[in-house]
């Protein structure tokens, strides 16, 4: 058991002024004797005494500590599961405010009037391409993958897309006339004309790759 640093009878004032007439009030046999016995016992409390049990008794000092700690941890709960939170919410409805009904509405039709206008744009920026693209010869099917944000980023992705093109074009060009024994023509110039004579002094492989020419210009 815990002991009570304070005695109860202590609680009670011993000086009470008693009826002159010896009327009711503590009998005289029950009277606690004056003094202290050196433990607190029996001695009238006054806020002196209670002080000094607090500020010079290590068992008192040991209770008020303990009674502090109690006091501090109570309060630091309550403000965790009362006091925060409702200041929290309150912080965060002042600074982010509900949307109205009509706000919201407002807001989705914005963001679906911009969301219509992004595709239009991107339409118009690749029926543009694919005219380009018509006019250069290029493959349609790829034109989409070089559509840019704008105009000036498109027209700069097709020029990229278009010079690529060509080299390999002409590279496939370059091989099939080297895989045929003959001589691709110098490029900026234009091809040489076969003639029947040409024809008759090439090879069988020299024949083959340049057939098509041939038969197009009824050269055997």
């Amino acid at each position: 058991m815990t002991h009570n640093p304070f005695n109860l009878r202590t609680l009670l004032p011993l000086d009470i002024q008693m009826h002159a007439d010896g009327g009711e009030g503590i009998p005289p046999g029950d009277n606690p004797p004056p003094g202290d016995d050196g433990n607190g016992q029996g001695a009238a409390m006054t806020l002196e005494s209670v002080q000094s049990f607090l500020n010079d008794n290590d068992e008192g000092k040991k209770w008020l500590q303990s009674f502090a700690d109690t006091r501090v941890t109570d309060a630091i709960k309550t403000y965790e599961t009362k006091t925060f939170p409702k200041k929290l919410e309150d912080e965060i409805s002042k600074r982010y405010p509900p949307e109205s009904e009509e706000a919201k509405q407002l807001r989705e039709l914005k963001a679906q009037f911009e969301q219509s206008q992004k595709e239009a744009a991107r339409e118009k920026l690749v029926n543009q391409a694919l005219s380009t693209a018509t006019e250069k010869s290029l493959p349609a099917k790829l034109v989409e993958f070089f559509v840019g944000d704008d105009v000036e980023k498109t027209t700069t992705n097709l020029g990229i897309f278009e010079a690529e093109f060509n080299a390999a074009v002409q590279a496939e060009v370059d091989k099939r006339f080297k895989d045929g024994g003959t001589s691709p023509p110098p490029k900026g110039s234009n091809p040489t004309t076969l003639t029947k004579e040409a024809v008759l002094k090439m090879t069988h492989d020299e024949i083959n790759a340049n057939w098509d020419e041939i038969v197009k210009n009824k050269l055997l």
